[in-house]
């Protein structure tokens, strides 16, 4: 709903400025398929990717070990006291928690891991979205993976453009993203 509001202030302001004479050029990316195609994005996924499959592997790990230390305890506890039996179970506890606690710091690193290696790219779409739209004389550029454009002609559609002027300036020495070679504003 936010969106469609955002999409309306936009138009009540420019609506006016189209009605005056002034003519308003609005173009389009689409940042999801941006993000797919960009090959720092991919880099960064493919990174991404291994990182969490090595985390998953400790959770794995993790998880068996509980495993046998729970069918070990089941097949033994006719062998132990009752005070044994306490000890032991609490001491599966304390390794259930411990694990649980594990996994939650791992969906946390996970999160951030994301955050951090998204925002730079995130950051450099929306830069080259800008230097593309200031070049080519846009006065608006609206995101099409967010939902907001129903229609528009092809040549409004500025996503083959943005991800060119991404490409070119991670060529140039940058990896396309603000404050690196070629990808500033």
């Amino acid at each position: 709903m936010s969106k469609v509001l955002l999409v309306l202030a936009c138009l009540s302001v420019l609506i006016p400025a189209c009605a005056g004479g002034v003519e308003t050029k609005i173009g389009y990316v689409n940042a999801s398929l941006i993000f797919e195609q960009f090959s720092s994005a991919k880099e960064a996924q493919q990174a991404y990717e291994k990182e969490m499959t090595d985390l998953n592997q400790q959770v794995t790990t993790l998880e068996q070990e509980l495993q046998g230390i729970a069918d070990s305890l089941e097949a033994r506890k006719y062998l132990f006291s009752e005070d044994r039996l306490r000890e032991e179970r609490a001491a599966l506890e304390r390794k259930q928690q411990d694990y649980i606690k594990f996994r939650q710091d791992a969906e946390v690193k996970a999160s951030r891991r994301n955050e951090e290696l998204t925002k730079p790219i995130v950051e450099a779409i929306e830069s080259a979205a800008r230097r593309v739209a200031e070049k080519e004389g846009f006065d608006l550029v609206l995101d099409a993976s967010a939902g907001i454009v129903v229609y528009s002609k092809p040549e409004i559609d500025l996503t083959d453009r943005v991800l060119q002027a991404l490409e070119e300036a991670k060529q140039a020495g940058g990896t396309g993203q603000p404050g690196e070679a070629g990808g500033g504003q």
